[in-house]
């Protein structure tokens, strides 16, 4: 990959995602040793329109999202089907499962990517479309598993809400 297009990346540092057990435990140990104010939870079902190493994806997880200063904290808990999530979880148990980066031009961004030679292992949309990703297998490299976001201008703003909403609650903590 050159450095123009990690130039271009680095700046949309947004997310640490974690692959856990128990979503519930894990994030009273988030609030309590990272002080993460609060998480918001969903639900999520990957089907159509989404693959999993290139194969369709039938898959669900439950997310928790929440904020540590600037830096989005995400909670992973597979539910069913082949992912990989549920792979990472089967492979090494909990713990650092991926980075991402909310971009402005998801699509120019996920071709660069591939065009540097980095392959999708797992992408689509969900939310009728608001949020799109995909994820890049980096660990051959001694990087984790990237994850390229691009949201619609509702779920930015209601992502940058929620960061806002965190801080004075970060403060009080």
């Amino acid at each position: 990959m050159s450095n123009d297009a990690l130039g271009r990346l680095a700046p949309h540092f947004f997310q640490v995602a974690y692959v856990i057990r128990d979503l519930e435990a894990a994030e009273k140990w988030f609030q309590r040793i990272m002080g993460v104010p609060y998480f918001a939870r969903s639900e999520i079902v990957l089907g159509e329109g989404c693959t999993y190493r290139g194969e369709p994806a039938d898959s669900a997880m439950r997310l928790s999202l929440g904020f540590a200063g600037e830096v989005q904290i995400e909670l992973i808990e597979s539910l069913r089907g082949q992912s990989i999530y549920s792979e990472f979880m089967a492979a090494k148990g909990p713990g650092l499962h991926h980075v991402a980066f909310s971009v402005p031009d998801f699509d120019a961004t996920v071709a660069e990517l591939c065009a540097a030679g980095l392959v999708p292992i797992q992408e689509g949309s969900f939310g009728d479309g608001r949020v799109k990703f995909s994820y890049f297998d980096c660990e051959a490299e001694g990087a984790s598993v990237i994850e390229i976001l691009g949201f619609d201008a509702a779920t930015t703003a209601a992502m940058e809400q929620m960061k806002q909403a965190a801080k004075p609650a970060a403060r009080k903590a």
